[in-house]
């Protein structure tokens, strides 16, 4: 089964074929005729989307909700509202206030949409969980501090270190509170997702940026869940730092070369996912256009162990 197809991949073992997730985020809403914002809001619509792209796509792995903005929402960042793509952060509560939210703050199973989409992994996972590796996705602790903080972050990290690292702090255990109701949901894999550890450098990540991120992936593995870091951009020049972090895999996007960063990541033996290209090939390309840009990222790498085929990030909405 697909399940266990990713698990032997997340466990390092060699496998008779090279496994398949497709990150569908508000596309799984497409192939049922539901927009972004309906998919997102509305469980039922949601569990029907998600049991379509398990007919569609014929994964061995997929993540029920694709939206790093649940977190900040609930943390009081106002949402600009979108039909085919997952919402964006408007407002930035820390922005003019240098502070660091009381941990009473932290979500809980009945905050904002986490009842939602608890009950609907719920019910994905009594439907599907058997044969397909289900994805919890929640937002990484350096992108839900510049949620929360906007772009003064940037600022913060050159002039105010402590802040950061505190900052930082709240959000990994906002992440590790996340990581809880999803792994007692039933996700068989946690995704920390972090588009912006792409913009800063190894160093500031080492120095400021990792603790928080290895307390993530420490508490997935105590929970005996496996983990994944997503990233955006890009990261060519940090996925030696993200691999230090400690996740069971990390998931690239298409700027990335694979079969370099596979050299990296297979020195720290970590599975890589990736990183099929957005719209070149998916949004604008036909079939063929994308097995052949498949069958080009398995012959770029030598060894297929550790080797996870996905989308280079989410699915664009319209992806046909």
């Amino acid at each position: 089964m697909g399940k266990e197809l990713i698990f032997q991949t997340l466990k390092h073992e060699k496998t008779h074929s090279i496994p398949w997730v497709p990150f569908s985020g508000v596309h799984a809403g497409k192939l049922k005729g539901y927009t972004a914002e309906e998919v997102l809001k509305d469980e039922d619509k949601l569990v029907e989307s998600l049991l379509e792209v398990k007919k569609v796509y014929e994964p061995d792995g997929m993540p029920i909700v694709f939206d790093l903005q649940v977190e900040a929402e609930i943390l009081g960042c106002d949402l600009l509202w979108a039909k085919d793509n997952p919402p964006s952060v408007k407002s930035h509560p820390l922005s003019d206030e240098k502070m660091i939210p009381c941990k009473c703050k932290i979500p809980t199973t009945k905050s904002g949409r986490i009842p939602l989409i608890l009950n609907a992994m719920n019910r994905v996972k009594a439907e599907i969980g058997n044969e397909v590796a289900l994805y919890g996705l929640i937002c990484g602790p350096f992108t839900l501090a510049s949620h929360l903080r906007g772009s003064k972050l940037f600022m913060d990290m050159r002039n105010d270190k402590k802040y950061v690292t505190e900052l930082m702090e709240f959000c990994g255990e906002v992440a590790c509170k996340m990581s809880e109701y999803y792994i007692d949901a039933g996700m068989d894999v946690i995704a920390v997702v972090d588009p912006l550890i792409s913009q800063v450098s190894p160093k500031h990540i080492d120095s400021m940026l990792a603790p928080a991120f290895t307390a993530v992936f420490d508490y997935i593995r105590n929970r005996e869940t496996y983990s994944s870091f997503f990233v955006c951009g890009n990261a060519t020049n940090q996925i030696d730092a993200m691999c230090r972090t400690n996740p069971d895999s990390i998931s690239i996007d298409e700027n990335v070369n694979l079969a370099k960063a596979k050299e990296i990541t297979d020195k720290y033996n970590i599975t890589i996912g990736g990183n099929i290209p957005l719209t070149t090939t998916m949004l604008f390309g036909n079939q063929q256009d994308n097995m052949v840009g498949v069958i080009e990222l398995i012959d770029s790498v030598k060894d297929h162990r550790n080797f996870i085929v996905s989308p280079g990030c989410d699915m664009p909405y319209d992806t046909p």
